[in-house]
């Protein structure tokens, strides 16, 4: 069972050259071999733990190789690039709370869904776009994601030379982490197939 992903993304506009993002991953060893189609993802490359950082004592990650079942392996999958910017949160996440007063937007499931993501914060009156508010790292937005499997929420972070090669062709990096991520406004899960980029 995946316990969860690290989930990177452009904190502004996704990498103009794309063929050029994947061969500085696959260069820097975080990509391995391609998984077939159609999925937009990768096995774990052979310099993966040099590139992302596990906080625990020794995980125990199912890389290629000493995993009894290749379902259960970690994979690096690439979610986009969307046509327009996506939101992508956690299935269980706590609600956003707004920065200026710290009130909890409880109903956000309801109100995520709509095309205007301008809300005003009850209390405070500060307006905001959902990305905007606090979601304690439980989801981002951007037009181009890198999922990473079989990370559970705070157990690893990427390293300093990763998000430098990242930052390469598109400036800064950010990132989250989702056990069932879901894609806003539609709310499908992206790795299951369900919510595909569109020209």
């Amino acid at each position: 069972m995946n316990p969860g992903y690290l989930i990177l993304h452009p904190t502004s506009q996704p990498p103009s050259d794309l063929q050029a993002l994947l061969k500085r991953l696959s260069d820097t060893g975080l990509i391995g071999t391609p998984l077939p189609q159609p999925s937009n993802g990768f096995l774990a490359g052979p310099r993966f733990l040099q590139r992302i950082t596990f906080l625990g004592c020794s995980p125990n990650l199912p890389l290629p190789g000493n995993s009894e079942s290749a379902r259960a392996t970690c994979t690096v999958q690439l979610l986009g690039p969307y046509p327009a910017e996506r939101m992508i949160t956690d299935h269980n996440c706590r609600p956003p709370r707004c920065h200026g007063c710290g009130h909890s937007f409880r109903e956000w499931r309801d109100r995520i869904t709509q095309a205007d993501w301008q809300v005003d914060c009850p209390e405070c009156k500060q307006a905001a776009e959902w990305p905007e508010l606090n979601w304690r790292q439980t989801a981002g937005a951007a037009r181009l994601f890198i999922a990473i499997s079989q990370v559970f929420p705070g157990e690893a972070v990427p390293t300093g030379g990763l998000l430098e090669t990242l930052r390469e062709g598109s400036g800064d990096w950010a990132y989250f982490y989702a056990q069932q991520p879901l894609v806003w406004p539609a709310g499908n899960n992206p790795l299951a197939g369900e919510d595909h980029p569109t020209e």
